[in-house]
């Protein structure tokens, strides 16, 4: 590979090493639960605020053929990736990067590739491959620039996610080398997203995934028409990474393809097993780890101090005042762990959120940035409970292998209950467990297109 190449030209090579070869196949059944994963949240985010609004844009995206999960309407490529990409974060289960931080993965690649597939007939190996592809490019760009997108308020899921979708869709479309580079380099003018959701948990941050993925479609049906984008798109000057970032790491970007390392970003995928903001994964773990010590004792917590790395110490909120503010909120994540033993759409609910207990128990909670672990981090996920009891004792735990992480991963059954759980309501319940475990077998495209979508 040239090292002295554009980099937009380096990231096109290494997408169409993946498109251009068998996946190995842990990688292509890691695509597979990726589109497992994406479905169940997209099916538990269906009678959503957001689901509706996005459904009530569709007309002004054109008619069409493809295919919209668990609903009945029919839309175009560009509708059905702006459908998905919107929904797929409302339920804070979807998949994101365990080095790179608030790039949710499925949202920027899933809705792309489901809707080009779906319209060009693509065949199973395509769509994985194109999974896959997505993954790496946005992975990559996004650890190049990780501390500097966050530092400058861009959320990287807004800002890195439409070279991913560029990607998933550059691999279905066919496009070679030089008209995928100026994809890529088309898509650096289409970034956006800033995290001033967090302080109110607005949902525009759900639509960070939407135009993500609208802008990186369009970015490569205008390098297939022949638009050209700038070269040094990431690099320059005035280039994405500048504006972005201030600065950027090469060797992300640089390093060997996946064919001579071996290594493919979407194995850095973590899965979510619980509502909550993926940085909360750490306490939660810890949480449920040392329940067991205080159960019949909760009445006796004097306090509980959770140490964290910058991203996780933020949530600090112990007073939220809707289900979207307690997602991001430590200690009613922490509470609800400990009180109940699960962090899902069951506990996380204002009708649980308001009861004295868990308030109680969430007004005990602080936060704080803890430097050994910040020092970890991305390395390792880390966080610390420390609780204090009435009795002087003190209670800790350690976790660094948070429950879903690849260190930890969700098991194949884990995931398929998820799925489940989310598709009962909205799928026919005699056929819901049969679909979760199709999906591992070679027929993805199907799947989604057929089994997934109501009949008129």
């Amino acid at each position: 590979m040239n090292k002295a190449a554009p980099l937009t030209q380096t990231l096109a090579d290494c997408a169409l090493d993946i498109a251009r070869r068998p996946l190995p196949e842990t990688v292509g059944d890691q695509a597979k639960l990726c589109l497992l994963d994406f479905a169940a949240s997209v099916l538990a985010a269906t009678d959503s605020r957001e689901a509706a609004a996005a459904a009530a844009l569709l007309p002004s995206f054109g008619a069409g053929n493809c295919s919209l999960i668990a609903r009945t309407e029919r839309t175009s490529v560009t509708g059905a990736s702006f459908y998905h990409g919107m929904v797929a974060t409302v339920a804070d289960i979807d998949d994101s990067h365990r080095f790179a931080s608030g790039l949710h993965l499925s949202a920027i690649t899933l809705p792309v590739s489901l809707a080009l597939g779906e319209e060009r007939n693509s065949s199973n190996d395509l769509l994985l491959r194109a999974i896959a592809a997505g993954y790496e490019i946005s992975s990559r760009i996004c650890r190049a620039a990780d501390d500097g997108l966050r530092a400058r308020g861009f959320h990287s899921t807004g800002a890195v996610g439409a070279f991913g979708s560029c990607t998933a869709a550059g691999v279905l479309l066919g496009l070679d080398r030089e008209r995928l580079a100026h994809g890529l380099g088309i898509a650096a003018s289409g970034g956006g997203g800033i995290f001033a959701f967090l302080r109110e948990a607005s949902p525009v941050r759900h639509a960070h995934a939407a135009w993500a993925s609208v802008n990186g479609l369009s970015a490569a049906l205008l390098a297939a028409a022949g638009t050209t984008g700038p070269t040094w798109a990431l690099e320059d000057s005035d280039g994405f990474f500048s504006a972005y970032a201030g600065s950027y790491d090469e060797g992300f970007i640089a390093a060997p393809p996946p064919s001579e390392s071996g290594i493919f970003e979407i194995n850095n995928g973590y899965r979510k097993l619980f509502n909550a903001c993926g940085h909360s994964l750490p306490s939660i773990t810890a949480a449920l780890e040392i329940r067991e010590d205080l159960i019949g004792r909760l009445d006796d917590v004097k306090r509980i101090e959770v140490r964290a790395y910058p991203a996780a110490a933020r949530l600090t909120s112990s007073n939220p005042g809707t289900v979207g503010e307690a997602k991001f909120s430590m200690p009613c994540i922490v509470a609800l762990a400990l009180l109940f033993g699960d962090v899902t759409a069951r506990e996380m609910r204002m009708e649980v959120l308001s009861r004295p207990e868990v308030r109680r128990l969430a007004e005990k909670v602080s936060v704080v940035e803890d430097p050994k672990i910040s020092a970890e981090f991305p390395r390792l996920r880390a966080s610390e409970l420390r609780i204090d009891l009435k009795d002087g004792s003190r209670l800790r735990k350690y976790v660094d292998a948070a429950i879903g992480l690849p260190e930890n991963p969700a098991s194949l059954n884990q995931l398929i209950q998820k799925f489940v759980d989310n598709a009962e309501d909205h799928l026919p319940g005699d056929s819901v467990g049969v679909m979760a475990k199709e999906v591992m077998k070679d027929m993805p495209v199907r799947w989604i297109t057929e089994k997934l979508r109501l009949e008129i």
